[in-house]
């Protein structure tokens, strides 16, 4: 490194996305502590879905209290770590904020999440959750697809843009876990021309957060009723606590 270069580092110091800290190197986005903080769902989890045993209650069986009423079609859900600091901050930064680099980095964590046999065997097709048009439009891109593009890349899967979403669904964030999945029925479908591809297939769907699974239900309905054979799902974050109420 140039004296040049170390002089700007200490003037210019990069600020960390995850606590606001110094970075380190200028093209790091996110401090070395606030990596080693991304903290796992803590074992023992769920099979089906990955929730923290601990927290539900329930004695071991192939379902909780989480998934017990989700479709037969959701095979599994597992998320890269809980939704806390500074994995909240790192998805707001993404969702909000635009940094489009920070994809990367949580898609490689997403990667080493450890899924069901079955799922790492056959799904080769990667879905990013839609955002609505009109979101589109304010924001200009679609932090999901962000996520499943990186992840796709990395994981030498092919994305396919499948998922449509309607307009009229408003946001998730504000509303309890009873209101979301009334929010989100019927709002997703499949793109046109879509069903020969994913027809039979079992396909991998991507989001930022999974909270009550309200939105992840949704999707699938939607593309297994368009002729997939079932769908498995991979999160960066997971919502648990006073977290799924925010």
């Amino acid at each position: 490194m140039s004296i040049a270069t170390g002089i700007f580092d200490l003037v210019f110091a990069p600020r960390c996305l995850g606590c606001n800290g110094p970075a380190g190197r200028r093209r790091d986005l996110v401090c070395g502590r606030c990596r080693s903080r991304l903290a796992p769902p803590p074992p023992p989890l769920c099979p089906r879905c990955g929730f923290p045993r601990l927290r539900t209650g329930r004695m071991p069986g192939p379902t909780c209290q989480e998934c017990q009423e989700w479709p037969p079609g959701l095979r599994a859900a597992r998320s890269a770590c809980l939704l806390a600091p500074p994995a909240d901050a790192l998805v707001h930064q993404l969702k909000y904020r635009a940094w489009h680099g920070l994809a990367p980095l949580m898609a490689n964590a997403m990667l080493n999440v450890r899924m069901p046999d079955d799922v790492r065997e056959e799904a080769r097709l990667v879905v990013p959750v839609p955002t609505t048009a009109a979101r589109l439009r304010e924001r200009g891109y679609n932090q999901a697809e962000l996520l499943a593009r990186a992840f796709a890349d990395a994981s030498n899967t092919t994305l396919i843009s499948a998922l449509a979403r309607g307009s009229g669904a408003s946001s998730q964030t504000t509303l309890q876990p009873a209101a979301r999945l009334a929010n989100v029925a019927g709002a997703f479908g499949p793109v046109a021309g879509m069903e020969a591809e994913i027809a039979g297939e079992h396909l991998v769907l991507v989001d930022d957060v999974l909270t009550t699974g309200a939105t992840i239900t949704a999707c699938t309905q939607a593309l297994v009723a368009a002729g997939a054979r079932c769908v498995s799902v991979v999160t960066f974050a997971r919502a648990t606590g006073r977290m799924r109420l925010d």
